[in-house]
């Protein structure tokens, strides 16, 4: 009750928590209006989504995170040495500005670019790689794109998404937009009921494991949860940390899924627990 407004304020905002413990629902609630059925939208989670979906590529191995990423545009400059595992990591050094208190290059991505990966591929490089960690939506969609060119097909690459990932652990509610070019925006547009993303907090609490098979290598859920250079223990591959210890009282393990509004998808392997906070 605590995580929610009483009548006729509005500070917390809450509107959905759902909490698993040792793999058991022991507390749900909703605000008005909402339930258990109810599809919120998970903002910046999405891009946890978006690098799972790269897990997965890499236990297929069909791609390999650690060479240049695959875009002609950067062969002949001084791009052509960014990774994949850079992007992953916020790492790249491309110029960016994310500041939702303006217009900004994040704001005219979401709300005019067609192509929204193009946005931040188009950007010179202002560091060398894994030199300097900055916070970039562009550079997750910009992931996505980089997805779609693993694919023949437009039909597989969405496709992938649902049939290697989504469905695969149950989140059958979940809807990812595409931009108007149809590469989904893995930096912000994914729909899933609470129930759902504690599903994706699952996959992470048992290393990648879901009912026994291995979506995800326990390798790449050791990866995604280990520091980035440069960010001072607070972010991994597309998931926050809280190895730098932002939240005192949570344990160092917790990392998580973060977005605007406050969502969050908190996976805490020393308790066993998931806790998802929907605004």
């Amino acid at each position: 009750d605590g995580s929610f407004d009483v009548k006729g304020q509005k500070n917390k905002r809450s509107r959905a928590v759902v909490v698993v413990y040792k793999d058991k629902l022991i507390a749900e609630k909703y605000d008005t209006g909402f339930n258990k059925d109810s599809k919120i939208l998970g903002w910046s989670m999405t891009k946890s989504i978006t690098s799972s979906a790269f897990g997965v590529l890499a236990k297929q191995r069909k791609i390999d995170i650690y060479k240049p990423a695959p875009i002609a545009e950067w062969r002949n400059d001084d791009r052509k040495n960014i990774t994949v595992n850079d992007l992953l990591h916020m790492n790249s050094g491309l110029e960016w500005e994310e500041d939702y208190t303006k217009i900004c290059d994040a704001t005219e991505m979401l709300f005019q670019a067609e192509d929204m990966g193009k946005v931040q591929m188009d950007k010179p490089a202002k560091f060398k790689p894994n030199t300097h960690w900055y916070y970039s939506s562009g550079t997750t969609n910009l992931l996505s794109r980089i997805l779609r060119s693993q694919f023949k097909t437009q039909q597989e690459y969405l496709d992938f998404w649902y049939s290697a990932l989504i469905d695969k652990i149950g989140m059958n509610s979940m809807i990812v937009e595409q931009d108007m070019s149809g590469i989904f925006v893995g930096s912000s547009y994914a729909w899933a009921t609470a129930r759902d993303w504690s599903k994706f907090g699952l996959l992470y609490l048992h290393k990648g494991n879901w009912n026994g098979e291995q979506v995800l290598e326990e390798s790449w859920v050791k990866y995604t949860a280990t520091p980035t250079n440069t960010s001072n223990g607070g972010y991994g591959a597309q998931f926050w940390l809280n190895a730098g210890g932002k939240f005192p009282d949570a344990p160092r393990d917790m990392f998580y899924c973060n977005g605007y509004q406050g969502q969050m998808v908190a996976i805490i392997p020393s308790l066993d627990m998931v806790i998802v906070r929907m605004g």
